[in-house]
């Protein structure tokens, strides 16, 4: 058994302490290996049969309908042969296919796509306070990186003309 350890890790630590076990190493693998199906069964076959995850040795599979299913056991050994020639280690030792029946599969990616960035518009009147502010006073120096935020890199006159620095 291993002994505990009773000091305190940072969260880097504690991540790269969990990161390097073999089991972490293979899990990581495997999700690989979902990553890129198409490239390991070749596009016609993973159009056909999608990965749902697995148990232990037992890779699930899905299909769309019960037919393809049926047809798709007799290339269960070709499928685990070249699932486990990409993982480097024969892992998967049994394939049991499932219909999808809306199921997410993972050779895709499930995560929406991220929102356009939003750009602020630029205030109308800007800068025009700067004459009446006190020039020593952290207000006035958060104003003047409120105001530089706006102005164009090509208007450098303008961002001269804020700068008291």
């Amino acid at each position: 058994m291993k002994k505990r350890r009773r000091t305190m890790l940072t969260s880097a630590e504690a991540i790269q302490h969990a990161l390097h076990t073999p089991e972490a190493a293979l899990e990581l693998a495997i999700a690989r290996l979902w990553r890129h199906w198409s490239q390991v069964l070749g596009q016609e076959l993973a159009t056909l049969v999608r990965p749902l995850g697995h148990r232990k040795t037992l890779m699930v599979l899905g299909a769309a309908n019960s037919m393809v299913m049926q047809e798709i056991t007799f290339f269960a050994p070709q499928i685990l042969d070249k699932a486990n020639a990409f993982l480097g280690v024969s892992y998967f030792q049994k394939v049991q296919m499932e219909l999808l029946s809306g199921r997410p599969v993972l050779d895709e990616n499930l995560l929406p796509a991220p929102p356009e960035p939003r750009v602020c518009p630029r205030p109308a009147p800007l800068g025009n306070l700067l004459p009446c502010m006190d020039p020593a006073s952290p207000v006035t120096a958060s104003y003047q990186a409120y105001v530089r935020h706006f102005l164009s890199t090509n208007n450098v006159d303008a961002l001269k003309k804020f700068d008291t620095d």
